[in-house]
């Protein structure tokens, strides 16, 4: 099975990879629990997830 490619092979906390959730903007960082799916990862939580109509502006406008 292949790693995420995008991920360090040794994570230390308060390095740990970022991204921004597509609903509400705001970041967020990597979990243990995504570790076999990082790259595949957009949302910041499941209600953003279930909530992902309203997408966030990429200008960070309208909020």
């Amino acid at each position: 099975m292949p790693r995420a490619s995008s991920l360090p092979t040794k994570l230390i906390k308060g390095n740990l990879p970022s991204k921004t959730c597509l609903t509400c903007g705001r970041p967020f960082e990597y979990r243990k629990k995504w570790r076999s799916c990082w790259d595949e990862v957009k949302y910041c939580g499941e209600k953003c997830q279930r909530n992902k109509k309203r997408l966030f502006p990429a200008n960070g406008e309208g909020f």
